[in-house]
């Protein structure tokens, strides 16, 4: 029986960000060079492993969320990874979005909504871990 509920949301956080390096944010079709005559459309799609940046930050939150779920003896230090993984993405999704500025034309596709869920994980864990902080001052008072 699992106890604490953060350890799911941190769990789903991590599907989230592997699941996101493979599943498209964005796909369109991109804005051509002058220096290109062909006339031909280029076609592409952004996911994690789009470039070398994205892939290393994707990786990052996954990493972090699951080292977070196994520090659960150390709460302050298991919030502190938390925000910091909220703040890894919020940079992740910054990139993804000037990246689009790159594309003539496209639309976002299901891949935003993980990243969109990724925040939300990570609010809905921080939330647990502090009620567990709360929970544990409540019971040593009572000692």
């Amino acid at each position: 029986m699992i106890q604490r509920i953060q350890s799911i949301w941190l769990l789903l956080v991590a599907v989230c960000a592997f699941a996101t390096l493979k599943i498209s944010t964005y796909a369109g079709n991109l804005i051509q060079e002058p220096t290109d005559l062909s006339g031909k459309v280029i076609y592409q799609e952004l996911n994690g492993m789009s470039s070398v940046g994205n892939s290393i930050i994707t990786i990052g939150v996954g990493i972090l969320a699951l080292v977070s779920i196994f520090i659960y003896s150390n709460r302050k230090l298991q919030i502190k990874l938390c925000v910091a993984s909220f703040f890894i993405e919020l940079s992740l999704i910054t990139m993804y979005y000037f990246s689009t500025k790159m594309f003539k034309e496209g639309s976002y596709l299901i891949g935003a909504i993980l990243h969109i869920l990724i925040f939300v994980f990570l609010i809905l864990a921080i939330m647990g871990i502090r009620k567990d902080t709360k929970i544990v001052e409540e019971s040593s008072r009572l000692r």
